[in-house]
């Protein structure tokens, strides 16, 4: 096991806003979507399910439906209203333009515990899919923008109404004209402490 590229994968991994004109194959996406499905999970079944957006037909519904809960959700109002027009047909161009997206869902469950559990795994399974697809040159976005919460935009693509949305993945081929982003994360210790200076510190902010 090379455990440097493993380490090397998950800290150079970036997303991948710009579009390629390159095709990717349903053979890649399977094996990528194989690969991501060893992300650990507690339930007996694997919780993740997957619906996949390439064809033209499939990509003209999806974006219709988009556009549809953006309205609905009037997420239009926290627009330049003076160039509303010109948003809303980027908006469409884009989502047009993306060659691939898949609709990762998860069991949604009474049980706080079980619904934690369910999330966490899924997103264990997308963090999978973006590094193997880093390591075949193919850029992955993550999106939970505001349709994913929409009953009405899950039901239009194929959600049933007992699953949940953790993320739209739009996937295109990373390319060499491709400026890649760079990333910034704070050290260790501004996001770890001790459980003692924890507990004192709190204990300290309710005196």
């Amino acid at each position: 096991m090379d455990i440097d590229s493993i380490e090397q994968a998950i800290r150079e991994r970036r997303t991948i806003r710009t579009l390629s004109n390159q095709a990717i194959s349903m053979e890649d996406i399977d094996e990528l979507l194989t690969s991501s499905s060893y992300a650990p999970y507690h339930s007996k079944e694997e919780p993740w399910e997957v619906i996949i957006v390439n064809a033209a037909q499939d990509r003209q519904l999806f974006v219709e439906k988009i556009m549809e809960s953006y309205d609905r959700l009037n997420t239009w109002a926290h627009y330049d209203q003076q160039n509303l027009a010109t948003a809303k047909k980027r908006t469409r161009d884009y989502f047009l333009a993306v060659p691939l997206t898949l609709i990762v869902t998860a069991p949604t469950h009474e049980s706080e515990k079980m619904n934690l559990e369910a999330v966490g795994a899924v997103s264990a399974f997308i963090q999978n899919f973006q590094l193997a697809a880093w390591s075949k040159q193919i850029g992955v976005t993550w999106r939970t923008i505001p349709v994913i919460f929409d009953e009405k935009f899950k039901q239009a693509v194929g959600v049933t109404a007992e699953r949940q949305i953790i993320g739209l993945l739009d996937i295109s081929a990373i390319d060499e004209t491709m400026k890649i982003p760079t990333s910034r994360r704070k050290s260790v210790d501004q996001w770890t402490a001790q459980l003692s200076d924890k507990i004192a510190e709190m204990s300290e902010g309710n005196e």
